[in-house]
């Protein structure tokens, strides 16, 4: 037997108000264990209650941050007994993960009948990304990590675009504009702290073989199959759960570089100097903040962060 569950996040997208609407149509619906989110420490007992009624497709409307906080409670603490599909609904400010595996129908009324008759659709499956050794909270399972202006970037699209209403992909470009405009124009200063295209000194080590070792301007990594702008910054080709590149310091020619590095490809020549790599396991040394899916954290206080490929989780997709 299939039984739904929702969780809705209202806080998420600054309170646009998806989830609420979202809510009313199905709070009341037989066959559907429902939460409001409104205090995140029931996050868990929330999620052990739709184990207990044996809930097989979870859907979330949330952002990036609550989608990977319910994946490490998934994988870490074994509620249920098979473990459930997810549907992530992008009702949050930016919900970058979906451009891969977020559900693609939009309307609020027919997500809401998609859930009431729990209809057959596409999945696609995908291996979550597990941070064994942050400082705080330990392991974690999220999609995609970046360090260096990966975080940066992150975070002044939150604070410049995002908290001023300004989201999604319009926010992501208007961060890259900025990013892209400063990097084409004006030379490198690796003093200014108020550029994202500045050197963070990083050592990335996989399987004890050293890949970088030296000042990059963007670390990223991830398990799913396009980023955001439908992006694949990656080559080299696919030879375990894992895509990773650097970029190096300083920035190549960004108007020669830029469709190369945002676009990859095998058969496409990758950046100058820039390292990618495909694995299943890797350690990083980075003395910045990292970011996994818009979620801020800092590495440990001594050694390597160390990141692997977590357990498999199956997104409905539509």
């Amino acid at each position: 037997m299939r039984r739904a569950g929702v969780l809705i996040n209202p806080a998420s997208g600054r309170g646009n108000g998806k989830g609420r609407a979202l809510a009313e149509h199905v709070k009341t619906q037989d066959g559907i264990s429902f939460r409001m989110l409104e205090d995140f420490t029931r996050l868990s007992p929330y999620l052990f209650e739709m184990a207990q009624d044996n809930v097989t497709e979870i859907f979330i409307s949330s952002g990036d941050g609550t989608v990977q906080a319910i994946q490490t409670i998934l994988a870490e603490r074994n509620m249920f007994r098979e473990m459930p599909r997810l549907c992530i609904l992008p009702h949050g400010t930016t919900n970058l993960t979906a451009t891969d595996i977020g559900f693609k129908t939009r309307a609020i009324s027919a997500q809401a009948a998609f859930i009431k008759n729990l209809q057959q659709a596409k999945t696609v499956t995908r291996p979550s990304l597990r941070v064994l050794n942050a400082r705080e909270g330990g392991i974690r399972h999220g999609m995609t990590l970046g360090a260096g202006a990966g975080a940066t970037a992150t975070r002044y699209a939150q604070t410049a675009f995002n908290d001023k209403g300004v989201k999604g992909n319009f926010a992501s470009f208007a961060t890259m504009a900025t990013a892209l405009a400063k990097a084409a124009f004006l030379k490198a200063n690796a003093n200014d702290l108020s550029r994202l295209d500045r050197p963070y000194p990083m050592r990335i080590a996989v399987d004890g073989s050293v890949k970088v070792d030296g000042p990059q301007v963007m670390f990223l990594a991830t398990t799913l199959e396009k980023l955001f702008f439908h992006t694949k910054p990656f080559w080299g080709g696919k030879h375990g759960a894992i895509r990773a590149t650097a970029f190096p310091y300083p920035v190549p020619n960004v108007f020669r570089w830029l469709v190369p590095i945002m676009y990859g490809s095998e058969n496409r020549k990758a950046p100058k100097n820039a390292v990618s790599f495909s694995s299943n396991s890797f350690e990083i040394n980075c003395d910045e903040t990292y970011v996994m899916d818009g979620e801020f954290f800092e590495g440990p206080t001594s050694g390597p962060l160390k990141v692997e490929a977590g357990p498999s989780f199956e997104f409905i997709v539509g």
